[in-house]
């Protein structure tokens, strides 16, 4: 089916990666779902699109409040009930060297929250949604920053660091892209995950205070080409380095430690989730 003919939810939509990819997205005709945390920026990203012709719809939800992720989902069940494609962009990077440790508004480590658990819940919770499209998608924005879990501390209150905090919210994520792979394909929903590109030009990048070596461009032909894929593409489950295969951590790939991490989360989101 080709893109002017779907659906594409768009988390992180207003800045950086997501933004570059709702251009590229409404250059393709797609019909867009922005989500953003900033309901003045998003509204002036949506009417800008629909100066252009694009179909674009804001959803405003700040992902450290898990209750807004749920809501979020709610209100697109009721409004499109079909989603042909999720991207799950939104996350909040390492920060500045040396920056102390934040919370979420549910207590979570804030890293993990917005990067993992937020992406977690909305995904299960639009698995309907994409059950509907004649072939679903989901893609992960992952990194290759991913670091070892410490299941006993996963709020990193012994212990933090900014990069590390970030790897390990980016190493469950790769972690649900494999679990969720296995449980969804006879549903017919595709998952992938994905490094875009190497330290892109995003705020997320300048605020750790390295300089850019790639292009928001490369990023975004990254995760298009696991949204929209060539012709007889069967990739599913799978960590993608740019647009190559690439091997993950190897926790990732570890069956039992994919189980301990799951288990956990679903505690973490005991009343939140279907």
């Amino acid at each position: 089916m080709p893109m002017s003919r779907k659906t594409v939810l768009v988390t992180g939509a207003t800045a950086g990666l997501g933004r570059c990819l709702t251009e590229q997205l409404a250059d393709r005709g797609a019909t867009l779902l922005l989500h953003g945390r900033d309901e003045r920026r998003l509204a002036a990203q949506c009417r800008d699109l629909r100066a252009k012709g694009v179909e674009a719809h804001p959803l405003v939800a700040d992902f450290s409040d898990l209750s807004e992720v749920r809501a979020l989902a709610g209100r697109l069940e009721e409004r499109r009930p079909t989603v042909d494609v999720l991207i799950n962009n939104a996350g909040v990077g390492p920060g500045a060297e040396g920056a102390d440790r934040e919370v979420s508004k549910d207590g979570h480590e804030l890293r993990f929250a917005v990067g993992y658990l937020a992406p977690y819940l909305l995904t299960r919770l639009l698995l309907p949604a994409l059950r509907r499209s004649p072939s679903g998608r989901v893609v992960n924005v992952g990194s290759a920053a991913q670091a070892e879990l410490d299941l006993s501390d996963l709020g990193m209150a012994a212990s933090y660091h900014g990069w590390i905090a970030y790897g390990r919210a980016k190493l469950a994520l790769a972690s649900f892209t494999v679990d969720l792979a296995e449980e969804a394909g006879a549903d017919g929903i595709t998952v992938n995950c994905v490094h875009p590109a190497d330290l892109m030009p995003t705020a997320l990048v300048r605020e750790t205070g390295l300089e850019p070596a790639s292009t928001l461009e490369q990023g975004a032909e990254a995760v298009l080409r696991l949204a929209c894929p060539p012709e007889g593409d069967t990739s599913n489950g799978q960590y993608f380095h740019g647009l190559t295969p690439a091997a993950p951590h190897d926790d990732v790939l570890d069956p039992q430690k994919r189980r301990r991490l799951k288990e956990t989360t679903e505690r973490l989101l005991v009343g939140l989730l279907p």
